[in-house]
């Protein structure tokens, strides 16, 4: 089971495996997106989740399921909170993003490809 102390290590891992496949322009927001995603499970879900990395032809694909049903909420944050911004960086930084209902839970990913590839 995932504990926030671990996410260090998480972010290590995927940054490693974006070297070996010679993806590492992709590393700093895989681990931005990892992160967030990542958390929201740990705050916002019961039962952990599962952390999916995967190399494309011209990028990667990062999934993150939970076995929760609620959706995610993204929309304008108080001004004054500490949270509640995470997906609209997201959103920001990756290239696709969807959600995908499970018979029990969902699975959040997002795409990063290279420059010229996109669409």
């Amino acid at each position: 089971m995932l504990r926030p102390e671990a996410m260090g290590h998480v972010r290590e891992i995927v940054r490693a495996q974006l070297r070996i496949w010679r993806k590492g322009e992709f590393a700093d927001a895989a681990e931005l997106g990892v992160t967030e995603l990542l958390t929201n499970v740990l705050l916002h879900t019961v039962g952990g989740g599962e952390l999916l990395v995967r190399e494309t032809s011209d990028g990667i694909c990062v999934g993150v399921t939970d076995f929760d049903d609620r959706l995610p909420l993204a929309g304008e944050p108080d001004p004054d909170a500490t949270g509640g911004r995470g997906l609209l960086l997201l959103a920001g930084l990756v290239g696709e993003q969807e959600i995908e209902l499970l018979p029990r839970g969902k699975e959040i990913r997002f795409s990063l490809r290279s420059a010229g590839r996109e669409g």
